[in-house]
């Protein structure tokens, strides 16, 4: 008699169209080694309403490759308040606790893409009613990330939200965290290391091995591609690249994106003025990558603080990927990588005299010093942030899990 394949159910509020490729990518490497079923939402993020062509309040079933994927509705919002947030969060988490035993059967295993934390609730009836075995991805660290975002201050319900979080991470046999910051915290929780992974962020529309492209010619263009928010202290951007255009410095800044502080800082720039920076919009992760490749320069920045200092932005490896060199503003783990890369300047988020300063010297180095730059960052990205390498490791651990689940 032919043994039954195991049954993976990944449980991710965010799932392709969404710029969530990981789920979608680890998805289909297991394909041909377990039954999958994704549960997902609607799409809707970041816009916070849904897709053109995705709206409707009935669950909805699909067949992509090998993969069944039941994409949920909740209730969509992306803004800046604690409610509208929880909302959100809460209609797919009991969304998706009441619809995944209907759609999933009995899982072997459960992997839960831990964007936003609440969802991991929805794998708690598989875990303990089915037996099955429970795998976290930390792809942020929830609920510090709340604190550094604004969305959430200190007090009772951030104290409740932290006691949660030690609470649901008991549950889970594997949790796989995305920075080395992220898995000591939870080790400092209490959570065994012998249950603790760290597996960084791939990139999605990168080459596997990014070729090493040219300087280009013209005018230098400085690129920031990704969210316009808060966190991003891109003020501190706007604020340089006026400082660099009343010194005569020709320099262009592009800024790729949206975002919640999208409207502040295009009033910034007009008030200082700053005629040298261009808002260009979204674009899709192809062209960013393209875009961002042939720069002069890349930036990547987040205020300073806590949270920050453990976590390591999935746009530093994109930086990498696309190999210009990278101006970046950040502390702790992300700067330590950073730094060893060989192809970026340090500049202080905060303080845009520093990321003038960090601007006036890469301009001030030989061409053959930043192509050698552009080379450190490809060499670094192969070494440390290739997709398949990474994703070779999810498939591991998981296909680990699934035979813990089922036995010999």
């Amino acid at each position: 008699m032919k043994a039954r394949r195991p049954r993976l159910l990944v449980l991710t509020q965010y799932y392709r169209p969404e710029p969530n490729f990981i789920t979608a990518d680890v998805a289909e490497a297991l394909s041909d080694e377990l039954d999958v079923t994704v549960v997902c939402a609607r799409p809707n993020y970041p816009l916070g309403r849904f897709y053109e062509g995705w709206g409707g309040w009935t669950p909805r079933r699909s067949r992509e490759g090998k993969v069944t994927v039941w994409r949920l509705p909740l209730i969509p919002y992306h803004g800046g308040s604690l409610w509208g947030r929880a909302f959100c969060y809460s209609s797919f988490t009991f969304g998706s606790l009441f619809m995944a035993p209907f759609v999933a059967g009995k899982p072997d295993v459960v992997w839960v893409y831990q964007t936003p934390f609440t969802t991991a609730l929805a794998a708690l009836g598989a875990r303990y009613l089915r037996g099955a075995r429970l795998v976290y991805t930390a792809a942020d660290l929830w609920p510090e990330s709340m604190l550094a975002s604004g969305v959430a201050g200190p007090g009772p319900m951030m104290q409740a939200l932290f006691a949660y979080s030690r609470w649901i991470n008991r549950a889970a046999h594997l949790i796989v965290a995305s920075t080395e910051g992220t898995l000591e915290r939870y080790a400092r929780d209490g959570v065994p290391r012998d249950r603790l992974r760290h597996v960084p962020v791939w990139v999605d529309a990168a080459p596997e091995e990014p070729a090493v492209r040219a300087e280009p010619a013209g005018v230098p263009r400085i690129v920031y591609a990704g969210n316009l928010g808060p966190a991003q202290r891109l003020d501190t951007v706007v604020r340089a690249a006026a400082e660099l255009h009343a010194r005569g410095v020709a320099v262009e800044v592009h800024l790729y994106g949206s975002g919640a502080a999208e409207a502040e800082l295009r009033a910034l720039a007009a008030s200082l003025p700053a005629p040298n920076v261009t808002f260009m919009g979204r674009v899709s992760p192809t062209d960013a990558f393209r875009i961002s490749a042939d720069a002069f320069a890349q930036v990547v920045s987040l205020q300073p603080s806590p949270l920050f200092a453990m976590t390591v932005p999935s746009k530093l490896a994109f930086c990498f990927a696309a190999g210009a060199p990278v101006l970046y503003g950040l502390h702790g783990e992300a700067a330590r990588i950073a730094a060893q890369s060989g192809g970026g300047i340090l500049f202080d988020p905060e303080d845009p005299a520093s990321l003038v300063a960090a601007v006036v010297g890469l301009l001030q180095r030989t061409s053959e010093e930043r192509s050698a730059m552009r080379a450190a960052l490809g060499r670094y990205y192969s070494a440390h942030f290739a997709r398949r390498k990474l994703l070779e490791q999810y498939r591991s651990l998981l296909l680990a899990e699934a035979r813990r689940a089922v036995g010999p």
